[in-house]
């Protein structure tokens, strides 16, 4: 490490980036808010590191709930954020277990450790990639406050059975939203099933807004609770919000797929060498001790709840067209691969509001090899059960083996992004063919 340069890093991803420089289309997993306008991109710059005069968050709340059902939603500044001030809400101390999933992301985990209590993992339901009522069934104790139960890539997970668990056992349950937005089950939408729901709007998450997140709760008593810890939260610092702004008119430019392949050279110059970006995300966070340069939790930045508002006037058409893609590329990969798709997938009692659609199969690292050539691959979740993190799992309290089934399908899962607008679906499709055609 040369001051504020990890030189074996930049090499890593100056090697990558140029290979990819120069392809087209290329696809990753972060959709930049091209179709913002002038007039929008003035507004939301005008109201960077400014305080909430005119209920910017309220609005955005209010909208964002309505999304989800007859609940409310509390925003921070993060989805984890969330998830912390929920377990204050809820008086989670040390000597407490919260199960998580098996295949979930390190800043949940630091969230549990964070406050003091002990994360206890929970494997995987093969088909949908989310929470399983019988691995959690397996790992509850007398100490066990808190389920997280897991909605993956857009698919929901077989939610009725963890509710019933819960019930039974008078153990809080939370659903955890962050990858799924506006699916359903036999018609009720997800984030209606348990007593909370968490969602993120990071800008891999179904609504963009760089970074951001909510609890949903239709119970008033903790609604009150987590509006009080909102109101005692601090704000990001002026110059992290500053980042975020930059980060955002950099991803809209550079995050669609006729520039993507750029994406990881620009943002080594605008991070690593201009400093310009560096300090956008709450990045700390991925590690399992607490951050030091920004409160935890922090408010929503009013300039990303002004955006998030944006976002969801256009998201009947985003979901709709994010649709569209998951029954295109179904068609595409099991023409391609055969039938390596989950069942869910075909499962009519489901509505998929896809993020991503997601398999694991017996050749999936070279399936992921073929595809470097046009899709970000280094973006793919849950190859490991903690991702996101530079520290080992064990870190975050993680037994080797004792979530074999995240573990085994983890090695061999495959993603690709639905958050492609229509004008480049051909494009991803031919894409996939060429880079998976004859693939034994």
């Amino acid at each position: 490490m040369i001051g504020m340069f990890d030189i074996g890093k930049i090499y890593r991803v100056l090697r990558q980036a140029g290979r990819n420089f120069f392809s087209v289309p290329y696809f990753g997993f972060v959709q930049g808010h091209v179709h913002l306008v002038r007039e929008e991109l003035i507004k939301i710059r005008s109201l960077v590191g400014a305080d909430d005069a005119d209920g910017v968050i309220a609005e955005f709340e209010s909208r964002f709930s309505g999304l989800i059902g007859d609940g409310r939603a509390v925003a921070f500044a993060t989805g984890r954020m969330g998830f912390f001030a929920l377990m204050q809400a809820l008086s989670i101390k040390m000597g407490d277990e919260v199960v998580l999933q098996g295949a979930t992301c390190s800043v949940m985990a630091n969230a549990v450790l964070r406050i003091g209590a002990t994360p206890v993992y929970a494997d995987i339901d093969r088909n949908t990639f989310g929470s399983s009522a019988e691995a959690i069934a397996k790992v509850l104790s007398p100490k066990t406050r808190l389920i997280v139960a897991q909605h993956s890539f857009g698919i929901p997970c077989e939610i009725a059975p963890i509710l019933e668990l819960a019930r039974n056992r008078g153990i809080f349950l939370l659903e955890d939203c962050a990858l799924t937005l506006g699916s359903r089950i036999n018609g009720v939408t997800c984030g209606n099933f348990g007593d909370a729901a968490l969602f993120s709007t990071d800008h891999s998450k179904p609504i963009n807004t760089l970074s951001g997140g909510l609890v949903y709760t239709k119970d008033s008593s903790l609604l009150d609770k987590l509006r009080e810890i909102q109101a005692c939260s601090g704000s990001f610092p002026v110059k992290k919000q500053k980042a975020l702004w930059h980060q955002l008119i950099l991803e809209r430019k550079y995050c669609q797929p006729d520039q993507y392949g750029r994406m990881r050279l620009i943002q080594l110059i605008y991070s690593n060498l201009l400093g310009i970006t560096r300090s956008a995300f709450a990045n700390e966070d991925y590690g399992s001790v607490p951050s030091i340069s920004y409160p935890y939790p922090s408010c929503m930045p009013v300039f990303l709840a002004a955006l998030g508002i944006m976002e969801i006037d256009r998201w009947q058409l985003t979901s709709q067209e994010r649709k569209e893609t998951l029954n295109r590329l179904i068609e595409v990969i099991e023409d391609e691969c055969g039938e390596v798709l989950p069942k869910v997938y075909r499962d009519i009692s489901r509505e998929i509001v896809p993020l991503r659609i997601a398999w694991s199969s017996k050749n999936g690292s070279v399936i992921r090899q073929r595809l470097s050539c046009m899709l970000e691959t280094d973006g793919i979740w849950f190859m490991e059960p903690v991702i996101a993190s530079k520290e080992p799992p064990g870190n975050f309290g993680y037994t080797s083996g004792c979530c074999p089934e995240s573990e085994e399908l983890g090695r061999n899962m495959v993603n690709i992004p639905c958050n492609i607008s229509q004008e480049w679906l051909d494009g991803l499709s031919k894409s996939i063919k060429q880079y998976m055609n004859d693939l034994g």
